[in-house]
Formats: C-alpha cells, sequence, structure tokens
C-alpha cells in the first residue's frame, strides 16, 4: 500500500467523531445512521439516551448524514444505504479500524508516563 493509498482514509479519520462511527459500525458491522446518532450521543454527552437533548440527537444525526458518513464512505471505509438508513463496515474500514486500535495501543504503551512518585530517576 503506497503513501497515497493511506492518505485518503487517513484524512477521513483525522475527525474524533469519525472514529468514534468507525469503531461503533465495527462492532455492530450494520447499525441504521438512527441508532449510531443515539450511541454517539451517548458517548459524547456521558449520559443514558434519556439524559441527552432531543436536539443534540438530531443535530449529531445531520451532522453523520451530511459530512461523517458520507467521508467515511468516500474513503470506503463504510458503506451507506440511504434507501435502509444504513451504515455497514467494509472489509477497509476494519482494516483501518485494527490497525488504528493497534498503533494507539502501542502509542500510548511506548509514551506512558511514570507514575509521580517515580519522577526521580532510580526511584521504581
Amino acid at each position: 500500500m503506497s503513501r497515497t493509498d493511506t492518505d485518503v482514509p487517513f484524512a477521513a479519520l483525522a475527525h474524533r467523531r469519525r472514529r468514534a462511527v468507525l469503531a461503533c459500525v465495527v462492532q455492530h458491522h450494520v447499525v441504521t445512521l438512527a441508532d449510531l446518532a443515539d450511541e454517539l450521543a451517548v458517548q459524547e454527552h456521558g449520559a443514558t439516551i434519556d439524559g441527552v437533548p432531543a436536539d443534540a440527537v438530531r443535530e449529531l444525526y445531520l451532522d453523520l448524514y451530511h459530512n461523517h458518513v458520507p467521508t467515511l464512505a468516500d474513503a470506503d471505509l463504510v458503506v451507506y444505504d440511504q434507501d435502509q438508513d444504513l451504515v455497514t463496515i467494509t472489509p477497509a474500514g476494519t482494516a483501518a479500524y485494527t490497525y488504528l486500535e493497534e498503533e494507539v495501543y502501542e502509542f500510548s504503551g511506548r509514551n506512558s508516563r511514570p507514575p509521580q512518585d517515580c519522577l526521580d530517576e532510580g526511584s521504581c
């Protein structure tokens, strides 16, 4: 895979909401856009769906519909069937998610900070 082959999916995944969409669709394989909006609203608001204002869910749905899902679809990470209102993961989306998950895990492991009481050299 060349650098230009990865530019589009990486650019699509630069936004945290798109990474959250990808994670949700990987988990479910197929999800309605409305359910996707509900799930992300719960995550973003840290509350149950009953605790998220309906306007916030509607705005999120519209943002997914007009912005984030089309960007992920253009990058071939998901497929959106507008007639059935379904978002489906693609093999490229699964591969991108797996790659991101592995890289983030390795990155956080390499760059983890020592506990505060271990800041002096040799104290731990």
